[in-house]
């Protein structure tokens, strides 16, 4: 007789014979990740007050631009200051502005001649600042021949980005499709009016000797305006729906940063954000590299966080500027979020093996603190950097309140536990709360204490050998809980500890006695 297959278990004793019954496996936790890092801060160019994942360095030069605008100069973008010569897990940044930057625009018509034509095509920059008024747009003839149609290219440090066979004539509007709407374009074309923009020729109406035209270009009889930077202010970062307010928000978050900028308001921002998150820590420092030793602990003590999400770095590193061959000072939050988006958990921060991450550091502003330095920033809470062979951070110390929650690794364990078992026990929100589920979620727990103390991560072990957790589902319950619909779990772990004090004890010298092994 062939195996018969069933899902009913009723089926099993209505014929003799051998019965297949595939189930689902039953779920299992696995471990959250927490090495995105959120970065908030000024950039050349690219979309404003939005969360834009970055994956690589050539698609954040796409969408952000890069240090300065494009001929060298003063440094402008602040983020690619934070982000240059590191590496890091994947980013995610929001780029701030100031409320008063302009995008550069220029407003095409139908005729040469500016007044002779009406206008019909805006071609702005995609983003505000002064690097708009470096684009500059070529309208010619359409590739495919259609006289109504026409291409419309786009100029921007040397390189040309065509748009063919664009059409706003009457009943006609294809722009968006075309332009399409990815992070890193460069320009936003809307049609104003039915018609066909003219033709640029080389030496008319403002357009260069190969046709090209800048937005922003005071041309007479045609309407432009010239993209500007404005003036930047802490309230670009602090305000509702500006920068650390929508950093601090984004899913999925290890650490958040801003990057350069590390004024009181700033902090006190963070410090805000940080009381409420549950998921992340925050990272500030100094706001100069002048800034000293005394100073640097005083203004720690006024962003401590109970829970230990703030993390305050101290002690500037410089790094050798590869556009113009120059050192360059920047803050050390960005070591410590290179270092946090790329270790686990449970490593700490400033262990040996950390050096690697910090290769990008040519020297630091205060190269000779010595140990009783770091004894004083470490009781103040901070993380300071030291050279010894390389760059590390001596502490891996939270800004915190609380004894016994000062370390980064306890909170980041913490937070790897909690957010790995609440994405899986999320779903029994709703269900029927009986002995089974109840059960299984115990399970649940302990398989995965068990699984990572058999791999020596986050959890420590018993002299059994079992992982050092208890998952209790009983004491902490009552029916006339659970009849309201509450039901609590006790989940009690020990945590791997770290060896942040070795003692090595010598006895050396000719009276010492050794006793053959």
């Amino acid at each position: 007789m062939q195996p018969m297959f069933t899902t009913n278990d009723s089926e099993f004793t209505r014929l003799e014979g051998l019965y297949i019954k595939e189930t689902n496996p039953p779920p299992q936790i696995t471990g959250v990740f927490l090495g995105v890092t959120g970065v908030t801060g000024e950039c050349v160019r690219g979309p404003v007050a939005r969360e834009i994942e970055i994956t690589s360095p050539a698609r954040f030069k796409e969408v952000f631009g890069g240090r300065d605008y494009g001929s060298g100069g003063v440094l402008v973008g602040k983020v690619w200051k934070t982000l240059v010569n590191r590496k890091f897990g994947k980013l995610v940044i929001v780029r701030a502005a100031a409320a008063d930057a302009v995008a550069a625009s220029f407003d095409w018509e139908t005729a040469a001649g500016g007044s002779l034509g009406a206008e019909v095509l805006r071609i702005a920059a995609a983003w505000v600042g002064l690097a708009g008024n470096d684009l500059a747009f070529k309208i010619s003839d359409a590739t495919d021949g259609v006289a109504d149609h026409f291409n419309c290219t786009i100029r921007y440090l040397g390189n040309t980005t065509p748009y063919k066979n664009c059409d706003v004539s009457t009943g006609n509007d294809n722009l968006a499709t075309i332009v399409g709407d990815d992070d890193g374009n460069l320009v936003v074309l809307t049609k104003l009016d039915d018609g066909r923009p003219v033709n640029t020729f080389p030496g008319v109406d403002g357009a260069d000797a190969d046709g090209y035209v800048n937005l922003g270009e005071t041309v007479s009889g045609f309407t432009s305006v010239a993209g500007s930077d404005g003036t930047i202010a802490d309230s670009d970062f602090t305000a509702s729906g500006k920068g650390i307010d929508l950093i601090s928000t984004v899913k999925g978050l290890g650490c958040v940063l801003v990057a350069e900028r590390s004024s009181a308001a700033i902090k006190a921002s963070i410090l805000s954000h940080a009381a409420t998150a549950y998921d992340r820590v925050f990272l500030m420092c100094a706001d100069s590299d002048t800034t000293s030793l005394a100073n640097a602990k005083t203004d720690a003590a006024n962003y401590r966080n109970g829970e230990g999400r703030v993390i305050y770095c101290f002690n500037h590193p410089y790094t050798l500027d590869p556009e113009t061959a120059t050192f360059i000072v920047r803050e050390p939050c960005g070591n410590m979020a290179s270092i946090l988006s790329q270790i686990d958990v449970d490593i700490h921060p400033g262990e040996e093996d950390t050096k690697k991450y910090t290769a990008d550091i040519s020297r630091l502003s205060y190269p000779n603190l010595q140990r009783e330095d770091y004894i004083g920033l470490r009781e103040a809470g901070i993380s300071a950097l030291e050279q010894d062979e390389g760059f590390a951070f001596v502490s891996g110390v939270v800004t915190g309140l609380v004894p016994g929650k000062t370390e980064i690794t306890r909170r980041r364990m913490t937070d790897f536990l909690q957010l790995s078992a609440a994405k899986v026990l999320k779903y029994n929100v709703k269900k029927k709360n009986t002995e089974s589920r109840r059960r299984g979620a115990k399970a649940l727990l302990t398989a995965f204490c068990n699984d990572l103390a058999a791999n020596e991560r986050v959890v420590d072990k018993l002299a059994s050998g079992k992982a050092a957790a208890i998952v209790d589902i009983e004491s902490m319950n009552t029916e006339a809980q659970r009849a309201a619909g509450e039901e609590v779990i006790f989940w009690k772990v020990k945590l791997i500890s770290h060896e942040l004090f070795l003692v090595l004890v010598t006895q050396i010298g000719t009276g010492v006695t050794i006793e053959a092994a």
